[in-house]
């Protein structure tokens, strides 16, 4: 197949992916074992040194499938140790060093009116939320260190052993004298945390300028463009799920790319060679990753991308699915808990498909020689109409790829099987790049000229509307979402086995009409 021929080695890459994760799924599957992780570790080492020292070959699947099954026990080890710190309830309070991750929120509980603050943090591969009675030393803020004495639930929900948990901090008493939590360490001004934390409510208020007009608009343009979800109700983040276009409120591959495609127009405006457009492009999109909170589903794609720019500065040809490959391993191997967020799963799914699309697509379209203006000279209007004809054929196939590399995830973790996404994110991709690019020109125009960037914001509002308004269509659809039974692996396997095998189908027979570009380095 022209697909597998052309992209051998980054075939060759996602399938070691698959075998690392697929030993971390065969680890979490048998929590008993993972306090023998260190004698797993043990074992494994000394057996594939034999295997090697016999000239053993085949050896690198295997290698990794237990490597994936190793780090998986480690962290659930380390999970299981830090919970059962806290299993002797009457004992001696668990105390816990925490760093404050968000903005303290303040709340007063139902039962007796005790005022109480709530922040996020994180011990170990586990994310807590801390719950404590509000300090009289003032509210904890973002950077600060606090030690914090009390007892993490045990509740999961979805039964995700690594979801979210909530730390109570219980008060100092008779028989458990000493404060509940105390401040250690303040907020360092140029750590990375205050860092985010400064800028993206900075960039949130720049992207909200001129919508003063309608404030609703304001958080879907903060949510899209910065990740900031506070303006959204519970009641729209329910349409948009039901709908199938809440990924397009996290920053993810989708802001990433069109940031990443835009700063490749402008190069190529100014003419800068292939080679080293990476080394321009590079620190540029890490800045937006940076400047708009540098959450993981952000780092994720601005590690992608860095990969694809970076290849032709060391002499090798961009390949997405090398480049996939490569943060997906590199994501697993570091934090192999991830496997039990839906978000990550859900990202790396869907990029997954939007790259096997594109790149086996690319040899079923015939692109016409010369400038637009040649073209429009000989072909006149037709020329416009195929092409816009063929972007919109790119955007449904986009879409439908995305769709099917997400339903099994949604079906399995959520429940249901979200139709109305495959009508949706055409108008979502279609709008999507123009308004990011409206966005993104206001957030930098707003540093020269406020009332441009307020024009700017204005003219990505619209387009959010546009978006909003497809939303709510699909959304009120009796099948754009429906519940079904939660997904067995096997139904899985066998949804994406199925489209798997009609993809690989579709590049066998269909006309193949552009050549595997052999001079890739030479292309403008």
């Amino acid at each position: 197949m022209p697909f597998f021929v052309g992209n051998r080695d980054a075939c060759r890459l996602a399938g070691r992916t698959v075998a690392l994760v697929a030993g971390a799924c065969a680890a979490f599957a048998v929590p008993a074992c993972a306090e023998l992780w260190p004698l797993f570790a043990y074992l494994a080492i000394a057996a594939f040194l034999a295997a090697w020292g016999w000239g053993a070959r085949g050896l690198r699947v295997p290698a990794l499938i237990v490597l994936g099954m190793i780090l998986a026990f480690r962290a659930d080890n380390e999970r299981a140790r830090i919970l059962a710190a806290n299993a002797r309830l009457g004992g001696e309070r668990p105390i816990l060093e925490l760093e404050v991750e968000s903005d303290a929120r303040e709340w007063a509980r139902k039962r007796d009116g005790a005022a109480l603050v709530s922040f996020e943090s994180h011990v170990g591969p586990l994310p807590l939320s801390v719950v404590m009675p509000r300090p009289t030393g003032g509210l904890p803020r973002i950077g600060e260190k606090w030690r914090c004495a009390g007892w993490i639930s045990r509740t999961a929900p979805h039964g995700n052993r690594f979801a979210r948990r909530t730390l109570w901090v219980s008060g100092g008493g008779a028989d458990s004298p000493g404060p509940s939590a105390a401040r250690i360490a303040p907020a360092k001004p140029w750590s990375p945390t205050v860092v985010y934390a400064a800028c993206s409510k900075e960039l949130a208020r720049r992207a909200a300028a001129g919508l003063d007009w309608c404030a609703e608009l304001a958080g879907f343009n903060q949510a899209i463009l910065l990740g900031s979800r506070g303006g959204l109700t519970q009641e729209r983040r329910t349409m948009f799920a039901a709908a199938g276009t809440i990924h397009v409120f996290a920053i993810s591959g989708l802001h990433v790319m069109v940031v990443a495609g835009l700063i490749t127009c402008l190069l190529k405006r100014f003419d800068v060679p292939l080679s080293a457009r990476g080394l321009v492009a590079v620190p540029l999109v890490v800045a937006y990753t940076l400047l708009t909170g540098a959450r993981p589903s952000a780092v994720r794609a601005a590690t992608m991308v860095s990969l694809w720019y970076l290849a032709p500065v060391f002499g090798r040809r961009p390949d997405p699915l090398a480049a996939w490959s490569v943060t997906a391993f590199a994501v697993y191997a570091i934090s192999p808990e991830r496997l039990f967020d839906v978000g990550c799963t859900l990202s790396f799914a869907v990029m997954f498909g939007i790259v096997l699309w594109i790149d086996g697509t690319r040899y079923l379209v015939s692109p016409i020689p010369g400038t637009a203006v040649q073209r429009w000279r000989q072909y006149g209007w037709r020329d416009w109409l195929r092409r816009k004809i063929s972007a919109f054929a790119q955007a449904m196939g986009v879409s439908l790829a995305a769709w099917v590399a997400s339903v099994p995830v949604t079906a399995c973790v959520f429940g249901r099987f979200t139709a109305g996404g495959l009508v949706a994110n055409v108008v979502l991709i279609l709008c999507a790049k123009w308004m990011v690019t409206a966005g993104v020109a206001g957030l930098a125009s707003s540093f020269i000229c406020l009332p441009l960037g307020a024009l700017c914001n204005n003219a990505a509002a619209a387009l959010t509307g546009v978006m909003v308004m497809a939303s709510e269509r699909v959304a009120s659809w009796p099948w754009a979402s429906i519940e079904v039974k939660p997904w067995s692996a096997w139904l899985c396997l066998a949804w994406y086995t199925v489209w798997g095998v009609l993809f690989a189908v579709l590049c066998r027979f269909w006309p193949r009409r552009v050549p595997f570009p052999r001079i890739w380095w030479s292309v403008k």
